[in-house]
């Protein structure tokens, strides 16, 4: 067990420049959301099967590699499906500027799979996405 100002560094987060600790794999609410979404898709055939964040992409050299949130595969291709909250005040997903860069690095070294940002849009009650 870590004491003093070592163990205060690991739970501090971006704050002190150190990734937060916590478990990889565990959706979120909103990518939860969309498991379900995807289990009925499932179900009612009009996909074949999903995964998440079944692996990591090499960006670039140097630790420089995006996690895509869901592998969607259909009967003809491939997606990946980046899960993301939706602003009312804006009308369209919340995203860093690293994760867009990141994103459409992705898209561009890839052009194989379909990139797709999967939104819930709260005032239509539908998913959304943006293709890229």
């Amino acid at each position: 067990m870590l004491k003093g100002r070592t163990a205060q560094r690991f739970t501090r987060g971006k704050r002190r420049g150190m990734r937060p600790t916590g478990k990889k794999n565990v959706m979120n609410k909103q990518e939860s959301n969309y498991a379900t979404h995807l289990r009925h898709l499932t179900e009612t055939k009009q996909i074949v099967d999903y995964q998440y964040e079944p692996f990591g992409l090499r960006l670039a050299q140097h630790r420089c590699h995006y996690h895509p949130d869901f592998f969607v595969t259909f009967e003809d291709r491939f997606e990946v499906h980046e899960v993301k909250a939706y602003s009312k005040k804006t009308g369209k997903p919340r995203w860093e500027d690293d994760a867009i860069i990141k994103f459409k690095v992705a898209a561009n070294l890839f052009p194989y799979w379909r990139f797709k940002i999967v939104y819930f849009n709260s005032v239509e009650q539908d998913w959304q996405y943006l293709e890229f």
